[in-house]
């Protein structure tokens, strides 16, 4: 993948922004962490561990670090929110950390969700509203999947840098770039990564990586679909003669990236959390399982008598 990608541990990216007012706010958001023996830092925020499933219980104000492989972070449709207001300049992102430098100036910047270290994989998120970050999650390990979540109203939505990675099924909407890809295979390596059914909407970028100053002809054309359906994008000027819900003509992302079968309506949407009403029909239906379920029980244990 070599003429849209970038050095792995180099990610390079330019918006607009305030750096002063972005360093006084940045530095007052508080970090959560998922640390590698399970448990949560601070203990009192609210997300619910059950094994290695975290879940959402209230809306969050913060950025979520994650130290342990296999980890789910289940948002249940609450909100993961940061300060990024949309008015910050010439902010350059470079690898991993907490800190980047700016003319010489270490400056902070916001992740919603962030891997610790190369060896956090197999990190699944999906329920999640993610909104006003500098980066709503920095994908930069292998072996993750981004799932029905929202990312909203940040400089990069999601930051992707690792291979074997499956972003679906998510809306992204709103950001000044939805997806910057900075994946750096060796040679000749099959890039695998799934970006399908996905809506992206009225992001000012909604999908790039490094400027190339020129193509390897010979190198395959990289493909967001799976074969037979793709995402929505919602500047896709394409028509649908047949009325079949997928384009014509493929959505053309650059030279090297396009999406075949770009949808026509939008396929992802944000999660909202269960209401009340709903959390109580849940709970009644799962107690009449269990009912039932020692009803049969205890009869079948009379009879064995």
């Amino acid at each position: 993948m070599k003429k849209i990608a970038i050095i792995a541990s180099v990610l390079l990216f330019l918006s607009t922004a305030l750096i002063a007012e972005f360093a006084s706010s940045a530095s007052t958001l508080p970090t959560i962490r998922i640390m590698f023996d399970g448990s949560i830092f601070p203990a009192t925020v609210p997300i619910h561990r059950k094994d290695d499933v975290y879940t959402f219980t209230d809306n969050i104000y913060g950025q979520i670090v994650v130290d342990r492989d296999k980890v789910v972070i289940d948002g249940a449709g609450f909100t993961l929110q940061g300060t990024y207001t949309g008015t910050q300049e010439d902010l350059w992102i470079i690898g991993q950390g907490q800190y980047q430098e700016y003319n010489g100036t270490a400056v902070p910047w916001t992740v919603g969700i962030d891997l610790a270290t190369k060896s956090t994989q197999n990190l699944t998120v999906k329920n999640l509203n993610i909104k006003n970050f500098s980066i709503g999650m920095y994908i930069w390990t292998s072996n993750n999947t981004i799932t029905e979540c929202a990312v909203s109203d940040t400089i990069v939505g999601i930051l992707l840098a690792g291979d074997y990675n499956i972003i679906t099924n998510n809306y992204i909407a709103r950001n000044e770039n939805g997806i910057f890809f900075g994946v750096n295979p060796p040679k000749n390596e099959t890039l695998n990564i799934v970006i399908t059914h996905n809506s992206f909407i009225d992001n000012d970028i909604h999908f790039s990586g490094c400027v190339c100053e020129d193509y390897d002809t010979t190198e395959p054309i990289h493909t967001w679909d799976d074969g037979k359906e793709g995402n929505f994008w919602s500047d896709y000027k394409g028509a649908d003669a047949d009325d079949d819900g997928i384009g014509d003509t493929p959505y053309i992302i650059d030279v090297q990236n396009q999406d075949r079968y770009p949808l026509m309506q939008v396929i992802a949407t944000p999660s909202t959390p269960k209401t009340l009403f709903e959390r109580l029909i849940v709970a009644i239906a799962v107690t009449i399982v269990i009912a039932l379920t020692l009803v049969v029980y205890r009869r079948r244990k009379k009879k064995a008598v």
